[in-house]
């Protein structure tokens, strides 16, 4: 198994892990699902990182993925401070 393999099936392993714990907690939220996948899509690729010199494609969709989840943060963030 090559690690491209072996990110793909971690990231499949921890989305089901989260979105099944979400789901049986009873979150109905659609913003925490996907700032769970996020989390889970780096979770990944910090341990299973296809090639340790990552190209132009890769850079691209982690600036990307980080922007959408400081979004989904902050927002989240600024919706508990305003009260």
């Amino acid at each position: 198994m090559n690690r491209l393999d072996a990110m793909i099936i971690l990231t499949a392993s921890l989305t089901a892990l989260f979105d099944s714990a979400l789901a049986l907690l009873g979150e109905g939220r659609p913003d925490v699902y996907v700032s769970m996948t996020i989390l889970s899509y780096f979770i990944s690729y910090a341990l299973a990182s296809p090639d340790p010199r990552p190209e132009y494609i890769p850079r691209i969709v982690n600036i990307v993925l980080l922007a959408v989840f400081l979004v989904i943060v902050g927002y989240r963030v600024y919706g508990v401070l305003a009260g």
